[in-house]
């Protein structure tokens, strides 16, 4: 059985974990925080989560985790069949990785842990983030889902990147992203209703709840 190595806390855990649900796979759930210890590193080599572990081989990033999981279930497919549409919802998917959810870990210091709000960061975060907000703008469809028609891997990554990054600017902007950008509230509010999507984020929701400073 694969082996799923990470921390409920974190959203990439929890795109891959939504993966592994949506393709209907077996696996197990290991805790795991991040770390730059040896016995880590051997797993995951940056010492991120998460991690797939299979028949005791380690495979990381969460991308990578979706080609793999594409292969080895194409009976339910989460990319689109066509070159270019599967294309599109991976430049999707690293619009929100790279251009949405990157700029605002720079303020997980304050948001997770209760530290000062870094001056710096604070000045530069949210024009990144503005910039990242209007270019998927211009390449999300929401019709109904972001990269068209069809519910893909560039959904589940939406879901816990947005979500993730909204979670800061709320906190240290007072600034709801959802608001943004016409229909991604409502698209956010779509996916959370699907069955799948409930059941993972509720164990997140629970565990964020519980470790956020008050």
């Amino acid at each position: 059985m694969i082996k799923l190595h990470g921390v409920t806390l974190s959203n990439y855990h929890n795109t891959a974990k939504l993966a592994l649900v949506e393709k209907d796979i077996p696996f197990e759930e290991i805790n795991q925080m991040p770390s730059q210890e040896p016995d880590v590193l051997v797993s995951s080599p940056m010492g991120k989560v998460p991690w797939l572990e299979i028949d005791g081989e380690c495979l990381s990033e969460t991308n990578v985790i979706f080609d793999y999981l594409e292969e080895i279930k194409p009976e339910l497919p989460l990319y689109p069949t066509d070159s270019f549409a599967r294309a599109k919802a991976k430049e999707i998917i690293r619009v929100v990785e790279n251009y949405i959810d990157l700029p605002a870990r720079r303020h997980i210091g304050a948001v997770y842990f209760g530290g000062p709000v870094d001056d710096v960061a604070f000045k530069e975060a949210r024009p990144a983030l503005e910039k990242g907000l209007s270019a998927l703008s211009r390449i999300a469809c929401f019709a109904p889902y972001i990269a068209g028609d069809a519910y893909t891997y560039a959904d589940i990554a939406a879901y816990f990147q947005i979500r993730f990054a909204n979670l800061h600017t709320t906190k240290i902007y007072n600034w709801d992203i959802t608001e943004s950008m016409p229909g991604l509230r409502d698209y956010l509010v779509m996916l959370g209703e699907r069955a799948a999507v409930t059941a993972v984020d509720s164990v997140m929701q629970e565990a964020l709840e519980n470790f956020l400073p008050k």
